[in-house]
């Protein structure tokens, strides 16, 4: 007993069947090929990372109270 094809079933069986598989597949090649040959490159492309270092220090301060006091009102300003 066999079950009836879905979407994906029928299309595969279509391909599977069809002379113009092969031609749609050297067609995907070849564009992929010009696709590769026209895209723009550069050898050092200019990434921008929006990324800022911010260093402060409370002396005699544990790093959880340093945190609690400084650090996160900073990025609460700076977000």
């Amino acid at each position: 007993m066999s079950r009836p094809l879905g979407i994906a079933g029928r299309i595969t069986a279509a391909f599977l069947n069809s002379k113009l598989t092969p031609l749609f597949i050297v067609a995907s090649l070849a564009l992929g090929a010009f696709a590769i040959a026209v895209i723009p490159r550069e050898e050092e492309p200019q990434i921008v990372v929006p990324m800022l270092d911010v260093t402060t220090t409370l002396p005699g301060a544990s790093p959880s109270e340093l945190e609690q006091r400084v650090t996160l009102p900073i990025e609460r300003v700076l977000h």
